[in-house]
């Protein structure tokens, strides 16, 4: 077994774990739609990803099982196999075998997997030979939602219905600008009383903004819910007509029901024994040596010398806690080198394509948890990069291009944010076939769609310009997954294509830890923190600092041009430009793909002056960070204050 088998097989016995307490709380909840949906969706995922890797690896028994599981699955998610009994103990029966099959000690479990096979694919086939649901519900529904509605779409609002629920038509529209997070806090607040069904186009939208409608299900929007939905932009709720199952037709939900669970972060991380034998020594010493300081500190007059020594613990319990903090960390080339680079070239030889794998990491060190939740986004990238970007050798030298395609994967990191690019260069996404294969399966309307639109269909779940299921992709679920992994994470995915030339995605995530060094500038009384990778230098402005004519203006940097910025006016725009008392200016480099493309460039910081270099503890603001643009991070200081960790460019754009 070599190094990557070796690590698909730890990871794979954890997401077994994980199925096996999923399938344990499904016989619980699966009188309850809502969550047995939810949780009938995680377990897809879960033995989705089990089949892409083992498919990647040649782990045959895993990924035959898991292809047959997955097919069952998706029968659950169409209504058209009812979760019962006997259908809980094959799943367990399923999950037992994948596990025999990744024990070291497996053998012979060839017989016991074909004959589970053989009885997985007979559900499956009887569940798919049902056709299509029947058309009752889109009678009601306008002409141009029920068109738009796939039939996973209809037949979860079947089964909100059956459940007690009545259907809603929720019509909004907000700005362009706004629209993501408006779009978000929307979803968020309805997700409190009801479940969205689906988002289809909206009937009319300004030119400035984007309009869409929400299929809902609740049992009552209350007034309050309404009200604050309104703020967010324009918003109309219409109800249906048509009556919720009496309570008497409800699935009864048993009296032990469990409460849903979130996804579990890691919660394990390999360490070197002769480490932690080391930092326990080290914690035994400190604490030797501050108890023994306290006699000193009650001593009179012995100021300098508790100073000293202070200073000296602080110092190091701060060497101990970046230690501890490192043991949590791994180094990302191995993630992207394991998850993404092995897998794709296993899925290029198993499609014929020549492709030419590049990592541009450094050593750049992540958190365990981070490092596990996003193994599986970038797994789908590879592979939806290898299978659909890059072309055959033919059609590259067709097209004039080398027969080897290129497939790049970078990553730098900017004070609390991690950025990790996906870059290839085949045909790019076709924009046409997105949007047809669209309007075929019910999801957009005829009218036109703008790039940004289509862009944003294939992150829809369920969506696929796919005619045929194979092992490695055709259900239509890798970027939903990849988008609602990024977003779990508190993070985002962009992306850039171009007809012929590639596609480039983007994730941006926040960092729970680091370890960053940074630059200490000071605008005002506060002190904030840059990261020293971002600098290239510096340069005293003397007379040609920022003016007060609406402009920072420019300098000039070893014969280059460079765009000059106020910190002080971009923290706070009431502070009038060269009203502060800055004379010096950092000089950033700032990275491409931070828009889909570009290249590197440089830009100026005006500030009032630079306090030095340090290695800092960086922190991520979590869920508040949203509140300040520009601010990425809260880094602790030698000295135990803390410094805001400045996203400069983040700042300029929000100054827009």
């Amino acid at each position: 077994m070599d190094e990557g088998q070796r690590q698909f097989t730890a990871d794979a016995q954890e997401i077994v774990e994980k199925l096996d307490r999923d399938l344990d709380q499904l016989r619980v909840v699966r009188f309850q739609g809502p969550r047995r949906r939810e949780l009938a969706a995680r377990i897809f995922r879960r033995v989705h990803t089990l089949k892409g890797s083992a498919a990647s690896l040649g782990l045959d028994i895993v990924r035959e099982v898991s292809h047959s599981f997955e097919s069952v699955l998706d029968c659950v998610r169409l209504g058209r196999v009812i979760i019962d009994d006997s259908l809980l103990n094959l799943f367990e029966e399923a999950t037992n075998v994948i596990a025999q099959a990744l024990s070291p000690e497996a053998t012979g479990g060839e017989v016991n997997a074909k004959a589970l096979i053989a009885r997985l694919q007979a559900i499956a086939s009887t569940g798919a030979s049902q056709g299509k649901i029947a058309g009752t519900l889109r009678a009601i529904l306008p002409p141009d939602v029920a068109s738009s509605l796939s039939e996973y779409d209809l037949q979860h609002a079947r089964e909100a219905v059956r459940e007690g629920a009545r259907l809603f038509i929720v019509s909004a529209g907000f700005a362009i600008e706004d629209f993501d997070q408006n779009f978000r806090e929307l979803s968020k607040l309805l997700g409190q009383i009801g479940e969205v069904i689906a988002t289809v186009p909206g009937e009319f939208a300004a030119a400035d903004e984007i309009s869409f409608r929400l299929l809902y299900a609740a049992e009552v929007i209350s007034e309050e819910i309404a009200r604050r939905a309104v703020k967010l932009g324009r918003i109309e709720i219409s109800k249906l007509k048509i009556e919720p199952a009496s309570t008497r037709q409800r699935e009864p939900a048993p009296a032990d029901s469990l409460r849903m669970t979130s996804e579990e972060p890691a919660a394990s991380v390999r360490v070197e024994l002769s480490e932690l034998d080391r930092i326990i020594t080290d914690a035994g010493e400190l604490f030797r040596d501050t108890i023994n300081a306290l006699p000193a500190a009650r001593a009179p007059d012995n100021r300098d010398v508790v100073t000293a020594a202070t200073t000296l613990l602080r110092r190091r319990f701060v060497e101990l806690e970046e230690r501890l903090i490192k043991l949590r960390l791994v180094p990302l080339a191995e993630t992207l080198e394991r998850v993404a680079t092995r897998a794709g070239r296993i899925a290029a030889r198993q499609l014929g394509k020549e492709v030419e794998f590049e990592i541009v990491v450094g050593d750049i060190a992540i958190d365990k948890p981070l490092a596990d939740a996003i193994a599986e986004p970038l797994l789908h990238l590879v592979r939806n990069a290898v299978s659909h970007g890059l072309e055959s050798p033919e059609e590259r030298t067709a097209a004039g291009k080398n027969v080897i395609g290129k497939l790049r994967l970078a990553a730098f990191s900017e004070g609390g944010r991690i950025h990790i690019v996906v870059n290839d260069d085949g045909r790019g996404i076709d924009l046409a076939r997105v949007a047809s294969a669209a309007r075929e399966q019910g999801i957009a309307g005829h009218d036109f769609l703008t790039m940004d639109q289509c862009l944003r269909l294939i992150f829809r779940p369920g969506f696929s310009t796919a005619t045929e299921v194979s092992e490695l992709s055709g259900r239509g679920i890798g970027l939903d997954v990849v988008d609602r992994a990024v977003e779990q994470s508190g993070g985002e995915v962009r992306v850039h294509t171009e007809p012929g030339k590639g596609t480039t995605f983007l994730i941006s995530l926040p960092v729970a830890l680091a370890l960053v060094r940074c630059v200490l500038v000071r605008s005002g009384d506060q002190l904030y923190a840059i990261a020293s990778a971002r600098v290239a230098g510096q340069h005293a402005l003397d007379g040609d600092g920022p003016d007060n004519k609406g402009s920072a203006g420019a300098i000039d940097w070893k014969g280059e041009k460079l765009p000059l910025f106020s910190l002080a006016h971009l923290l706070d725009r009431s502070v009038e430009i060269g009203a502060a008392n800055e004379r010096v200016a950092l000089i950033l480099e700032t990275k491409p793909y931070r828009n889909g493309g570009g290249s590197e460039m440089r830009i100026a910081i005006a500030v009032e002056r630079i306090e030095g270099k340090q290695e800092t503890l960086v922190r991520s603001l979590g869920r508040h960070g949203a509140r300040w643009p520009g601010v990425s991070g809260a880094a602790e200081l030698a000295d135990g204050s803390v410094a805001l960790l400045l996203d400069v460019e983040e700042l300029i754009e929000a100054q827009k």
